[in-house]
């Protein structure tokens, strides 16, 4: 039986999806990974246990002739391998994939919703006419996949209050990615008040909102540490970031230490994790690994954000973009450090019982069946 995984490009630093191909594989499938071809190739992806399956497309292209060309060379590079199964994931993928895998034959389809992504966010004559031609291509192409999976059930339903998902009971949702237990082991807190923001850097990550936190904090704890690590991103929003968040390193309220290889090391040199995101996604992947890491979180109210908090309990859920309010919990865990201890505990339990990678895929498996995969 073969299957494809689609996705994006192969350029990130480290590769998400090891642990459902090895899944995948031992329950007999012979695994593609399936990308677009941007002529770059991280290290990461020569070593994964799937073959390569280059695609002619393009990440964040609206013109119709260039789209009908990706997906004849979808519909090519398919039929060629035989693939039988795909798992597509990224809205922006869904529409040329689903059509090229439809015209090859495949026989099921999985779209992953991992996030609502940018299409549902900005606004603008733009992103309007993005919208009037995105909408009906994503309904038809929902009514022709097979499954239809969201990584947290208020994406799943906004789809079908949207009218791009028509037939509910195609749908069905997991714990995010979920996060490997044993990759991302619990450690034991440190004891400074270190507080960490690991995430791409946007505005709608929330980072504007964890600098003036941090000032409010360090007015009354000076000693308190904010670090922020993660990339900053500068195509997609154009704004005041960059002074702001250059600014709030010169008067030393947070420390950026740039981009990491290494998450763990970094969450482990952690106390508090905070997450004030804006941003719909699916269900944060550095939440999760904090989790997993036994860190309290505060995050913002937001799908996705809020399903790693169960608020009180292994850390805080608040309004989003109320400043006041997060500074107010950060202060209040600096002050009830035997509490912290209790939530780094709860966190960790979340993570065992809600977001273990192997529940995540298997969850995903089952669906395949239901579908009409022989999955021993």
């Amino acid at each position: 039986m073969k299957i494809a995984i689609m996705c994006n490009v192969l350029t990130s630093k480290s590769f998400d999806r090891s642990e459902l191909i090895s899944t995948l594989r031992e329950h007999g499938y012979d695994v593609y990974l399936g990308v677009i071809n941007d002529g770059i190739i991280n290290k990461y992806y020569l070593n994964i246990k799937a073959k390569l399956l280059f695609i002619d497309a393009s990440r964040n292209n609206i013109n119709p002739f260039i789209e009908l060309k990706s997906i004849l060379n979808i519909k090519k590079k398919l039929k060629k391998e035989h693939i039988e199964t795909v798992i597509i994931y990224g809205i922006k993928n869904h529409i040329s994939m689903v059509l090229g895998a439809k015209l090859a034959g495949v026989k099921n389809i999985m779209c992953m919703v991992n996030g609502r992504g940018n299409l549902f966010v900005f606004k603008g004559f733009k992103w309007n006419i993005v919208r009037l031609i995105s909408y009906p291509m994503l309904k038809l192409v929902y009514s022709l996949a097979d499954s239809i999976c969201f990584q947290n059930n208020d994406d799943r339903i906004f789809f079908i209050e949207k009218g791009l998902v028509i037939d509910k009971n195609k749908t069905f949702t997991t714990n995010g990615s979920g996060v490997n237990l044993e990759k991302f082991s619990q450690t034991t807190l440190v004891n400074n008040n270190v507080f960490l923001f690991l995430s791409r850097i946007t505005a709608t990550k929330g980072i504007i909102e964890y600098i003036e936190a941090a000032r409010i904090v360090k007015s009354k704890y000076p000693d308190a540490i904010f670090n922020v690590v993660g990339p900053i991103d500068t195509t997609v929003e154009k704004s005041n970031l960059n002074y702001i968040f250059e600014k709030a390193e010169r008067d030393k309220i947070v420390i950026y230490h740039g981009e990491t290889n290494n998450v763990h090391k970094c969450l482990s040199s952690s106390r508090f994790f905070i997450y004030p995101s804006y941003y719909p996604e699916g269900v944060p992947r550095s939440c999760l690994e904090a989790l997993a890491t036994g860190l309290p979180i505060v995050t913002f109210d937001s799908p996705g954000c809020k399903e790693t908090v169960n608020n009180g309990i292994n850390g805080f859920i608040i309004e989003k973009k109320d400043v006041k309010t997060l500074a107010e919990k950060m202060i209040w865990m600096i002050e009830h450090p035997e509490d912290v201890l209790n939530m780094a505990t709860e966190s960790r339990k979340l993570a065992e019982n809600k977001f273990d990678i192997i529940k995540v895929n298997e969850n995903i498996l089952r669906n395949l069946k239901r579908n009409g995969e022989d999955i021993d």
